[in-house]
């Protein structure tokens, strides 16, 4: 096996396509306008980074065997063969470590929460994911914690309407995640994942249209409390969003969030007419 073939899989076990949901550390940089603290803010992205392959990579490591019966996670490296389980360990050892010294020399408190969302995840890894609900729950609370890490990092308060909003909009599309996984598994492989089975379809789209609506009462009384000139224009923007997710997971047997939200030309343009709003937001025009 060839030594670039061995590190195209190593890239593929830290997974960094799920980078994107780190994005949401800049959140408190961008609405703070704190542009003299980036060097901090990325310190901190990285480090979040880093960390979130070491999971994965303990994470590939620990479920090889049970990931080599889904019929997509049979090809992840480690559950295909390509990596031994020992090489998943030391790699979640060494980017663990890497984190952890950078976010300290960001500030302790950077430190802790970034330590808090590595026990989240861990606890996730081990037990929580087999808990219905809980295992969505431990999942929002991972996005909740990335922006409260940016907050940390560049010491700018969180609105409770932004808290309640990444938390609402984590729980949809974790829900949705869900949906997706749980129609798959029905036509796939009906064993390969235990907690499924405490899920129906019925359920998940409840909890689903529950969480949308309140990501919208909650995000609209963020759009008030700030008295935002620009960003007011975003909510059709939202609406549209949260209304194609909704479509993806019923009409087109999607559901992956760090996959189909990046896939989909609708939600593309959506999210980059968003971007437009709130560079004009930050600009101050």
């Amino acid at each position: 096996m060839s030594i670039a073939y061995r590190l195209k899989a190593w890239i593929l076990l830290l997974r960094p396509h799920q980078y994107t949901k780190n994005v949401l550390i800049f959140v408190p940089f961008l609405f703070g306008k704190a542009w003299e603290a980036w060097g901090s803010f990325t310190a901190t992205f990285l480090a979040w980074c880093l960390m979130a392959s070491a999971i994965y990579a303990l994470n590939d490591a620990r479920d090889a065997d049970e990931d080599r019966h889904h019929p997509h996670k049979r090809h992840r490296p480690i559950a295909a063969g390509i990596l031994s389980p020992t090489t998943g360990y030391l790699t979640a050892l060494a980017l663990s470590l890497a984190a952890i010294l950078i976010a300290f020399f960001v500030n302790l408190l950077t430190l802790s929460l970034l330590l808090l969302y590595a026990i989240n995840n861990l606890l996730y890894t081990f037990y929580l994911k087999r808990i219905q609900l809980l295992d969505v729950f431990s999942i929002a609370a991972g996005f909740v914690l990335r922006v409260y890490g940016g907050s940390a990092a560049g010491g700018i308060p969180i609105s409770p309407y932004l808290f309640m909003t990444v938390f609402f909009l984590s729980l949809y599309l974790a829900f949705g995640k869900r949906r997706h996984e749980l129609l798959l598994t029905e036509k796939k492989e009906p064993d390969f994942r235990q907690v499924l089975r405490r899920y129906s379809v019925y359920y998940l789209d409840q909890l689903m249209v529950i969480s949308a609506t309140m990501t919208l009462v909650v995000y609209v009384q963020y759009l008030l409390e700030g008295h935002y000139r620009w960003l007011l224009w975003t909510l059709p923007l939202v609406v549209l969003g949260l209304f194609r997710y909704y479509h993806l997971t019923h009409n087109l047997s999607a559901g992956e969030p760090s996959r189909d939200l990046f896939a989909d030309p609708f939600l593309l343009v959506v999210g980059a007419l968003y971007g437009v709003f709130v560079g004009l937001e930050l600009i101050g025009l």
